[in-house]
């Protein structure tokens, strides 16, 4: 329970450092202002406990067997498949993610697949954090009561989908004007 418990403290601070990094870029491209150095510690400093979160839930998941069979009940287990399947979509689309503003000098093919990598990885992220929100506050023994916990999730859903469409459309945008500069 100790890890469980680590991990889900891990995943909330992931969260806060994940919202600072992407509220920062949202108002550096909105904005047109570009601090190189604050990027890189905000984006560097996500990876790490984003990473750290990630070892310690697959490490739970794969050798203390905390993972349980999904497939044995696909319906009550949806939100844990999408769940974990997102958390795969982060892992493979973060090096695209970070590699996405270099496709752009790519000319239109490059524009293309740096505006699908953000669409992909922006869904991946708001839908882990929407799955996984209210999960670290049970596991943290914060949250018992289940209605609760449902109210929580709708609310957390309605924020994750608001900030996934700003996101794609901020960077989206910016994408699109920094390509026609080039």
């Amino acid at each position: 329970m100790k890890l469980k418990k680590a991990n889900a403290i891990l995943g909330l601070f992931a969260i806060c450092i994940l919202l600072a990094h992407a509220g920062y870029q949202i108002v550096a491209y909105i904005l047109f202002l570009y601090n190189p150095m604050v990027t890189k510690v905000l984006g560097w400093l996500t990876v790490a406990v984003v990473f750290m979160h990630a070892i310690l839930g697959m490490s739970m998941v794969m050798f203390v067997h905390d993972g349980g069979s999904l497939s044995a009940y696909p319906k009550a287990n949806q939100r844990t498949i999408l769940q974990r399947a997102s958390a795969i979509g982060i892992m493979v689309a973060v090096v695209l993610h970070i590699k996405s503003f270099e496709m752009l000098s790519s000319g239109n093919l490059g524009l293309a697949a740096a505006e699908l990598t953000q669409f992909i990885f922006f869904s991946c992220v708001f839908t882990h954090i929407a799955t996984s929100f209210s999960n670290a506050f049970v596991t943290l023994g914060l949250l018992g009561d289940m209605d609760k916990k449902k109210k929580i999730d709708r609310v957390v859903y309605v924020i994750c989908a608001v900030l996934w469409a700003v996101a794609v459309i901020v960077v989206g945008k910016t994408y699109v004007a920094l390509a026609a500069m080039h």
